[in-house]
C-alpha cells in the first residue's frame, strides 16, 4: 500500500495517478475481503461453548488440587516455622461478640445465644487424630466458622492449621479446604466469581490438566467440592467490609460451607453496619499463656540464655514483657531473632520491658531486631536451610532493601507485590527511556540526512512526542499472564514471552519497515543498512519495553543503581521466603505478617484509604493493558518511520551538478536574498554554464552531485539549452545530449531561435554522474556559445539544504 501511495503521488499526469488509483482499488477489495474473513473467523474462534466437564474429570481434579493444596501448605507451615517443630499453643472458645442464635447454628431448638453453646480448643499438630480444631469445625452441621482475634492472634495459623489438618484426614465427601487471602476481593463481586478467580491463578497449572482452569475452578465451586478458607476480612477497606459480610451471607445462605478470619473489634463494627453471618459459629483467639510461649521458645531444646526471661515471665505474669509476648506472631518473632547461634541476647528484652514503653518497647525491638537477626552470619546451618547455601545479604543491605519494599506496598495500599509490580516506582526512567529510544532513532535518521540544525528540530519534537503518547497512555506495562503461580514460573515465562514478541515481532516489523523504506527510496546499500538495523533495533527494544518482563528489567537496574533493591530481585525475594520474612501468595509475595510490614514502613499503613485491585479472571489479564494503551512505544517508532515516507512524498529538491572533467564550461553565479524583520539572508547559487563552440566542434563535459549523506530518488535534469545571441552566428545550430551514469537520458537540437526536445527516458534513482555533450551540426565559420540555464539535477524525497527548506 505504502509502494502504490508512492507512485500515485509520484505520478507524472493524471493517466498514470488514474493507473496507481485502478491498483489502489484492486489492493483495497482484496484486503477488505480478507479483513472479513479474519474478522468473521476470529468472531467464531472467540465464541465459546459452555464449557462441558464431565465427573470423572471433576474427581481427579479434585484429588490433584487437594495433593498440591497439602504440599504447598506443609512446605509453607515449616518455612513460617508453624509446625517446625509444633505450633504455638493457643486456646479458643466461642465468642461473646455478636453472633448468630444458637439454633441456626447447630440446630438446637432450645434458642439461646451462641456463646451458651460453648466451643472450645487449642491449636493442635495438624497430624494429631484429636485435634481439636478438626474435630470443633466438623461438628458444626453447616461447616461455617468464622475465626476473631486481635493483630497477631495467629489467625491465619489458625487458618492454616484447620487447612492442613482437613486435607491430611479427610473425610468421605469431604470438600477440599482451600486457604485464600481475602485482601484481593472487590465485595462487589460474587463469592463464588472470586473464589473461582483464585483458584484458576493460584492453581491454574494442576485445573489446567483437566480442562480450562476457570471451566474447572467454577465447576469446583458450584458443586461445592471446595472449601474456602478465607483469610482477613478485616484487610478489606473499612467501608467494604459490611457489604462483604453480606456477600459473605449470601454465600453461605446457600448451605456451603466456609472459614473466615477477621479481627475483633472490625468484626463487631461490620456487623454493626450489616449483620452476622447466620449460620456460622464465631470462635475467638485467646491471649498466649505465659508457660505456652516458654514452651515454645524452648523448642527444639532449651537454650540457657532464655532461663532469666523465663523466670521473669513466671513471675510477672502481667507484666509487659509477658503481655508483648501473649500474641503467637511476638512469641514466633522472639524465637526467630534470639534462635541458636545468634550474637542477641534474649535477657536484653528484660531491659526493654522495664522502659516507659513497655510492652509497646518490646514490641518494637522484637519486630526492629527480627531482620538483622535472620539475616546475621551463623557458623552452621540447619539442614533444612542448606537450600540458601551460598545466599548472603549484609543485615544493613536487607533491611534498607525490604524497608524499601514495605514503603513502597503501603503507600500504594496492597499487602502483597508481584515483581511486575514495580515499575510504577520508575514511570519517569520509563517514559525518558522510551523518549530517548525514539530520539535516539530520529538522530539516526535525520541527522545525516538534514543536517544538525534540523535534524536535531525533527529530533526533538519526535522525542517530545514519544513523551506525551507515553505519558498518556499510562505507564509501564502491570500485568502479566494469570496462569502462572509462582514468581520463579511467572518471571520464566514472562521472559520467554518477552524474547519471543522481541525477535519474532518487533524485529521481523521493524527489519520489514526498513526494507521497504529501503526500496521505495532506492537507497544506497550503507544507507538501506543503517535503516533496516535502527529500525529493526528500535521496533525489538520498544516490543521488549512494552510487555512486563522489558519494564521490570529497567526497574530492576534503575533501582539496583540508586541502591533501593538488590540487582537480584528475584533471588533476594526467594531468600527472604525462605527466612520466614515473606512469605508466597501465588506470584506475588508478603510480608510475613501485615504489623511487620507496618513496622518496616515506619508507621500504620493506610491499607483501607483505597478499594483494593480488582483480581482478573485468567482470560482477562493476558498480561497487556487496555487497547488504548497497548504498543505505545511501538506506535512511537512507528511514527517516526511514516514522518520519514512522508517528508520522503512531500518534499521535493533541486542541486546544481558541479563540474568533475572534460571541457570546462565558464560557471555563471547569481544570489538569492530573502528573510524577514530587516535581517535579510543570501545565498550564491549557479545561474547557468556555457560553452564557445566553434565550427564542426563539439563539447564533453561531467558533472557530479555535492557528495552529501541524502535519502533521494533523483528525476532527472532540469534547466533549458539555448544559444546566446550572437549577430555573427545567428545561424548556429547544436544538437545536445545528457547522459546519466552512461546512460542516455535526454537529447535535442537548439537554434538561435528555436528548438526541439525529445522524450525522457528513465533515469535511475541513484545519479552519480552526468555528461553533457554538445556538437555543432551546421556550417558556419563562427563560434556559437551553449548555454545552460538554470542547470539542476531533481529529486523526490528528504533533500537537504534547499527546496521546501531552502
Amino acid at each position: 500500500m505504502m509502494w502504490i501511495l508512492v507512485r500515485a503521488v509520484a505520478a507524472d499526469g493524471p493517466e498514470e495517478f488514474k493507473r496507481w488509483g485502478e491498483w489502489a482499488a484492486i489492493l483495497a477489495a482484496l484486503s477488505g475481503s480478507l479483513g472479513i474473513i479474519i474478522q468473521v473467523w476470529g468472531k467464531r474462534a472467540r465464541r465459546v461453548d459452555p464449557p462441558v466437564v464431565d465427573e470423572d474429570r471433576i474427581g481427579r481434579a479434585v484429588a490433584d488440587l487437594a495433593g498440591r493444596i497439602r504440599r504447598d501448605w506443609a512446605e509453607e507451615a515449616v518455612r513460617r516455622e508453624v509446625t517446625r517443630p509444633a505450633p504455638v499453643l493457643v486456646r479458643w472458645s466461642s465468642t461473646g461478640r455478636p453472633a448468630a442464635a444458637r439454633q441456626f447454628v447447630v440446630d438446637d431448638q432450645l434458642g439461646g445465644e451462641w456463646h451458651h453453646f460453648p466451643l472450645s480448643g487449642k491449636t493442635d499438630e495438624p497430624n494429631n487424630d484429636s485435634n481439636d480444631i478438626v474435630a470443633a469445625f466438623r461438628s458444626l452441621p453447616h461447616r461455617q466458622l468464622m475465626v476473631l482475634g486481635k493483630p497477631g492472634a495467629g489467625k491465619t495459623v489458625f487458618a492454616m492449621l484447620l487447612t492442613l489438618g482437613l486435607i491430611r484426614r479427610p473425610a468421605a465427601g469431604e470438600p477440599v479446604p482451600v486457604l485464600l487471602s481475602i485482601h484481593l476481593w472487590d465485595a462487589a463481586e460474587l463469592l463464588d466469581d472470586f473464589v473461582a478467580c483464585r483458584l484458576a491463578e493460584d492453581y491454574g497449572d494442576v485445573l489446567a490438566a483437566h480442562g480450562d482452569p476457570l471451566a474447572v475452578a467454577r465447576r469446583l465451586v458450584e458443586d461445592q467440592r471446595v472449601l474456602p478458607v478465607l483469610d482477613g476480612l478485616d484487610e478489606l477497606p473499612a467501608d467494604a467490609v459490611a457489604e462483604a459480610m453480606d456477600r459473605l451471607d449470601l454465600f453461605a445462605a446457600a448451605g456451603r460451607p466456609l472459614v473466615v478470619t477477621c479481627r475483633g473489634d472490625e468484626y463487631e463494627e461490620a456487623v454493626a453496619r450489616s449483620r452476622v453471618l447466620s449460620r456460622a459459629a464465631v470462635v475467638e483467639l485467646a491471649s498466649v499463656e505465659v508457660e505456652d510461649a516458654i514452651t515454645y521458645l524452648s523448642q527444639p531444646v532449651p537454650d540457657p540464655r532464655w532461663e532469666p526471661v523465663f523466670a521473669h515471665l513466671r513471675a510477672h505474669q502481667d507484666g509487659p514483657l509477658a503481655k508483648a509476648l501473649s500474641t503467637p506472631l511476638m512469641v514466633a518473632l522472639a524465637r526467630s531473632t534470639y534462635q541458636a547461634g545468634s550474637t542477641a541476647d534474649p535477657v536484653d528484652l528484660l531491659d526493654v520491658a522495664q522502659t516507659a514503653a513497655g510492652q509497646r518497647a518490646v514490641e518494637a525491638r522484637l519486630m526492629a531486631d527480627f531482620v538483622p537477626a535472620v539475616y546475621a552470619p551463623r557458623p552452621r546451618r540447619l539442614a533444612s536451610d542448606q537450600s540458601q547455601a551460598g545466599v548472603h545479604y549484609h543485615p544493613e543491605k536487607a533491611q534498607r532493601w525490604l524497608t524499601f519494599l514495605a514503603r513502597h506496598m503501603s503507600e500504594h495500599g496492597v499487602q502483597d507485590v508481584g515483581w511486575w509490580e514495580l515499575s510504577p516506582l520508575i514511570r519517569t526512567v520509563f517514559v525518558t527511556l522510551a523518549g530517548l529510544l525514539v530520539t535516539l532513532m530520529t538522530a539516526l535518521l535525520f541527522v545525516p540526512v538534514f543536517g544538525p540544525v534540523f535534524g536535531l528540530a525533527v529530533t526533538a519534537v519526535a522525542g517530545l512526542v514519544t513523551v506525551v503518547v507515553v505519558v498518556q497512555t499510562g505507564g509501564p506495562p502491570q500485568s502479566i499472564h494469570a496462569e502462572e503461580t509462582t514468581p520463579r514460573s511467572a518471571l520464566s515465562t514472562e521472559r520467554a514471552r518477552a524474547i519471543s514478541r522481541g525477535v519474532g515481532g518487533g524485529a521481523l516489523i521493524g527489519v520489514a519497515i526498513g526494507l521497504l523504506l529501503a526500496i521505495l527510496l532506492g537507497l544506497g546499500i550503507g544507507y538501506a543498512v543503517l535503516l533496516v538495523a535502527v529500525l529493526g533495533g528500535a521496533y525489538t527494544l520498544a516490543t521488549a519495553l512494552d510487555h512486563p518482563w522489558g519494564s521490570f528489567l529497567v526497574a530492576r537496574f534503575w533501582l539496583g543503581v540508586t541502591g533501593r533493591l538488590p540487582f537480584g530481585l528475584p533471588r533476594f525475594l526467594e531468600d527472604a521466603h525462605r527466612r520466614g520474612v515473606l512469605r508466597q501468595s501465588g506470584a506475588r509475595y508478603q510480608f510475613r505478617h501485615l504489623i511487620l510490614q507496618e513496622h518496616l514502613a515506619g508507621g500504620a499503613s493506610p491499607l483501607t484509604a483505597e478499594p483494593p485491585s480488582v483480581t482478573l479472571a485468567p482470560q482477562q489479564a493476558d498480561g497487556h493493558r487496555p487497547k488504548q494503551h497497548q504498543q505505545r512505544v511501538r506506535l512511537c517508532v512507528a511514527s517516526v518511520g511514516l514522518a520519514f515516507l512522508g517528508l520522503f512524498v512531500l518534499s521535493t529538491g533541486e542541486w546544481a551538478p558541479n563540474y568533475r572533467s572534460g571541457d570546462r564550461p565558464e560557471t555563471i553565479m547569481d544570489v538569492s536574498c530573502g528573510g524577514a524583520g530587516g535581517s535579510p539572508s543570501c545565498v550564491e547559487y549557479v545561474a547557468g554554464y556555457q560553452w564557445p563552440v566553434g565550427p564542426g566542434g563539439r563539447v564533453d563535459t561531467t558533472f557530479t552531485f555535492p557528495n552529501r549523506q541524502r535519502v533521494i530518488q533523483f528525476q532527472g535534469m532540469g534547466g533549458e539549452f539555448r544559444l546566446l545571441p550572437s549577430n555573427d552566428c545567428a545561424n548556429a545550430v547544436l544538437r545536445w545530449q545528457i547522459s546519466i551514469d552512461g546512460q542516455l537520458w535526454r537529447s535535442g537540437e537548439v537554434h538561435a531561435t528555436t528548438g526541439r526536445l525529445d522524450t525522457p527516458r528513465a533515469a535511475p534513482q541513484q545519479a552519480k554522474t552526468v555528461v553533457v555533450s554538445a556538437r555543432r551540426v551546421d556550417t558556419e565559420p563562427c563560434a556559437a556559445v551553449l548555454h545552460w540555464d538554470r542547470p539542476t539535477g531533481q529529486y523526490r524525497g528528504v533533500t537537504s539544504g534547499f527546496g521546501p527548506w531552502g
